[in-house]
């Protein structure tokens, strides 16, 4: 055999000789299952993604918050209006004069007293004592008059003889005649101011006999 024949079957033996080293060497790894392989990394990645999803808080959604309804209250045939506050009238007679004052009285006394006894027929003189409780001045356009019961001859109406600031009494005398009937007798006045408004009210008793 030449050179050149020795030298391919060198180059040949060294070639097999290293073809058997490497199969032992692979022999010896185990092989790769590329579908175990696949499986795992879709197991890993799923554990993940459980990891992940408990590791951020859930968010819980926000009620909606449904509007109440108004409740409206519908009256039918309602033609009724607010009613309007309204003063009482006082059960005192009273009255209002231009200047802004109060027309007010007071009886104080009378003379003769109530149920003094006269003889039928027979004259006498009542003389009042009224007082001024108000807050204006009673001028001698101020009257009193007969308004019920038995008037025994006095005359219809009688003006005040002077003024009467308020605080102060006036004395108005009356002249008057016993009916010739016998019994009690009585009779009824009333204070007028210059508007001929009724303010107060008084009277007499007397006992014919």
């Amino acid at each position: 055999m030449n050179k050149n024949g020795k030298r391919k079957l060198t180059i040949l033996t060294a070639f097999i000789l290293v073809s058997m080293i490497l199969t032992a060497c692979n022999t010896g790894e185990p092989a790769i299952d590329i579908n175990a392989q696949k499986t795992g990394f879709a197991q890993t990645a799923e554990v993940q993604a459980t990891m992940t999803a408990e590791a951020v808080p859930t968010q819980t959604p926000t009620p909606e918050l449904t509007p109440t309804p108004t409740a409206t209250a519908t009256v039918e045939g309602n033609t009724e209006e607010t009613p309007t506050a309204t003063t009482e009238t006082s059960t005192n007679p009273t009255a209002t004069i231009g200047t802004g004052g109060t027309d007010s009285a007071a009886w104080r006394a009378n003379d003769p007293p109530d149920n003094t006894v006269f003889s039928p027929g027979e004259a006498f003189t009542v003389t009042w004592t009224l007082e001024n409780t108000g807050t204006s001045t009673w001028t001698t356009s101020y009257y009193i008059s007969f308004f019920t019961g038995e008037q025994m001859g006095a005359e219809e109406k009688i003006y005040l003889p002077y003024s009467v600031p308020p605080g102060t009494n006036v004395q108005i005398a009356v002249n008057f005649v016993a009916p010739e009937s016998e019994g009690t007798k009585q009779s009824d006045w009333v204070l007028k101011n210059a508007s001929d408004e009724t303010f107060y009210s008084f009277f007499i008793v007397v006992e014919v006999k």
